[in-house]
Parts: C-alpha cells; structure tokens; sequence
C-alpha cells in the first residue's frame, strides 16, 4: 500500500518548515496549511543584499544572511527566505513563499504558495504555484506546474496499484505537484494537477505527467516522432 507521508517524500531534519507538516497525514494537506504556516512564523528582517532596483514588500519578508536579492526582482510577502540563496533578475515571488537555504530562483521564475527546502533549484522561466519541492531538487528551464483542472473541481490523485487504478481526492482545488527529495526533473516538462513524485525521480525532458511516481521513478517520453508536411 502506498504511504503520502510527508517523511516519506522530505527529510526534515532542523528544518524551519518541519512544523508545517505536524499532524499532517497526507504530504498534499500541507499545500493548503502552508499561508496560515508562513504568516504564523515569519520575523520580517532583512539580513542578506537586496541590489537596487529590486522590490521587496516592505515589513513582509524575512531574508538571510548571505542572501541577495538581485535588480529586477520582486518578492512580495508573506515570503521568507533562508540564508546563501538567490533570487536572480526578473523573479516574480507572489507571496506565501518559504524558501530554504542554498536555494536558487532563477530569471523569469515566478512562485507562489510554495515550500522549497534546502539546496534546491528552479532556476530558468518556471512557474510553480501550490506546490511543495523537496531538498536537492533539481528543475530544467520552462517546467511548469498546473494548479487547477479545467472543470474547476477537486484535484485528485491517481496511483497505480496492483488492482488498477485509484482515484485520490485531496479535497483542494488548487494545488500542483509535490516532488520529493533528489528528484530532477528536466526542462520543458509540465507538472498537472495533482502529480506527486517521490524520492530521487527522474523525469525526461519534454514529460507532460500526472498521478503518482513512487521512489526512484524514471519517466521518459515513449515516443519523439513528428510529422513533416508540404507548406502550401
């Protein structure tokens, strides 16, 4: 039987955000707990390097020592962000951000109400919202999350098993991926609604995925054809 233990997804060892996930039984509950979370817990100081020209709303961001914040920003709050991260030039942070240590956010990267632990990156023109990314992630350029089914209704989940296929209700209708320690996965890739990745995954660029992958997943297009035709 599956486990959606966050334990089973994070190491959270003398993490800030370990809190998040107290009595949470279902790694995707701590989606929506996380604003209540962020408000709870933020000391809005500023103790790295903002460059001029970038933004930050003011008294609504904690930054870290050794942080920096580069021209062409914005971050707006609720956000906190731990300490030897960067946020490069043209980052838009939306607000209900935490963001830990050694972590990049890179040029055209916009996130919100998101959870990025340690040294994990998302680095190159990526949207990512409602989603929680564990340590030592790595993301390709222009992979995206989807947060919400075009009918509107409640994400679900869907696992594979020895009985077929079962349907999950995570009772959000917001809500994108989760991706597990170690994981990678490669640019050009969309994550739908609802996709929830395990430890040490590997997803092949150009995937469009949903449903659950369980530890040490590899995922890979199972085709790469295309067609050629005249041009009138």
């Amino acid at each position: 039987m599956n486990s959606f233990r966050p334990e089973d997804f994070f190491d959270m060892t003398d993490k800030p955000a370990a809190g998040l996930f107290k009595g949470i039984l279902s790694v995707w509950e701590a989606v929506a707990a996380l604003p209540a979370f962020i408000e709870k817990v933020i000391r809005p100081e500023i103790l790295g390097e903002i460059e001029e020209g970038a933004w930050l709303e003011p008294g609504r961001v904690q930054l870290g020592e050794g942080s920096r914040i580069e021209r062409g920003a914005i971050v707006r709050g609720p956000t906190i962000i731990g300490q030897n991260s960067v946020v490069r030039t043209g980052a838009y942070i939306r607000g209900h951000a935490m963001i830990g240590n050694d972590c990049l956010i890179g040029h055209g990267t916009e996130l919100r109400q998101i959870l990025v632990l340690d040294q994990s990156n998302i680095p190159h023109l990526n949207c990512f919202f409602t989603s929680l990314v564990g340590n030592h992630v790595q993301i390709g350029g222009d992979t995206h999350t989807a947060n919400r089914r075009l009918s509107g209704k409640e994400v679900v989940i869907q696992v594979q098993s020895e009985g077929g296929k079962q349907s999950i209700n995570t009772g959000q209708v917001l809500f994108g991926a989760v991706i597990g320690d170690d994981s990678i996965v490669s640019g050009g890739c969309l994550l739908q609604a609802g996709t929830i990745l395990g430890r040490r995954c590997l997803i092949f660029p150009q995937c469009s995925i949903s449903g659950y992958f369980p530890n040490d997943s590899v995922v890979r297009p199972t085709s790469s054809t295309f067609e050629i035709i005249p041009k009138k």
